[in-house]
């Protein structure tokens, strides 16, 4: 994380705004999702251009992540429990290729991701993106209802669908921000696991002594499955609540130390004083909880 992000992440996490951008997106060359745009791949152009990419992705994608990042997988094995079923999956936002590397570690043509509408570009880029399986979140209720749809079609063929709870992209930040509830309300209303996906960033005494970034290691943990009974919302806070509880625990478990949050009264008065993410998450999710992605 540059100097500049990094002094913004830390402005933000004293002040509770987790779920803010640390920078500028431009939305004027965005393609329109709305009109009856198509989610997957429906003509012949489209699906021969997915069927090209991914193999391509996934051959050049591994090694470019190996040697710029010393990428690896672990937990693999957490994937057979989600074999014969979809599965929503939920991975901390803190890597530019973070979507490549989550494609990598759950499979390029099973996998498909969420993200927000103006990433899709108008020309190729956009035709790119659409047939690596991105799936763009709208702002009105038709697109919301067009995205719920085909995630309701990709459970059904058994794929996985990928969201970023944490919402904003904030570059190699180690710590598992709030999530927000949308991705579980998925899972909840297509009866699927959530499968939690965990990015750690780790030292090495090789690539520090080269000035190098530090390595990535992605954790398939085990899936998380919803409680019986009770409301839709109900379930899917509890389900939210139980994924981002296997995310701290990875976390401490890597980083060796728990997980707090900086406080507004440390940056108020430029004490040492910290908080628990449990009170942080509860100020967060409680102010916040209407601004679900």
């Amino acid at each position: 994380m540059t100097k500049k992000y990094k002094d913004k992440a830390i402005e933000f996490e004293k002040k509770g705004l987790f779920d803010q951008d640390l920078n500028e997106h431009r939305y004027d060359n965005a393609l329109r999702i709305d009109e009856g745009y198509s989610y997957l791949p429906r003509k012949i152009s489209e699906k021969i251009r997915r069927f090209l990419l991914i193999p391509a992705v996934k051959f050049f994608g591994k090694i470019y992540a190996f040697f710029a990042y010393g990428f690896r997988i672990k937990g693999r094995k957490n994937l057979r429990k989600i074999r014969k079923s979809g599965a929503i999956s939920v991975c901390n936002h803190v890597h530019e290729i973070d979507t490549l590397l989550v494609k990598l570690a759950l499979g390029g043509y099973r996998t498909y991701h969420t993200g927000s509408f103006y990433l899709l570009k108008k020309g190729w880029a956009g035709r790119i993106f659409k047939a690596g399986g991105f799936l763009p979140v709208g702002e009105s209720v038709r697109d919301l209802e067009n995205l719920q749809k085909t995630v309701g079609v990709l459970m059904k063929k058994k794929k996985i669908v990928n969201f970023y709870p944490e919402h904003a992209l904030w570059f190699r930040y180690e710590k598992i921000r709030p999530f927000k509830t949308g991705a579980f309300r998925f899972a909840v209303k297509f009866n699927v696991p959530v499968l939690p996906v965990f990015i750690e960033f780790r030292q090495t005494r090789l690539r520090k002594a080269f000035g190098l970034q530090k390595k990535i290691v992605m954790h398939i943990l085990p899936p998380v499955y919803a409680t019986e009974g009770g409301s839709l919302k109900t379930r899917a806070e509890s389900l939210r609540d139980s994924a981002f509880e296997a995310m701290r625990e990875k976390y401490v478990a890597v980083y060796g130390k728990e997980m707090v949050y900086l406080t507004e009264t440390a940056a108020e008065t430029g004490s040492e004083e910290e908080t628990t993410v449990q009170t942080a998450c509860l100020r967060v999710m409680g102010c916040r909880r209407g601004q679900e992605t």
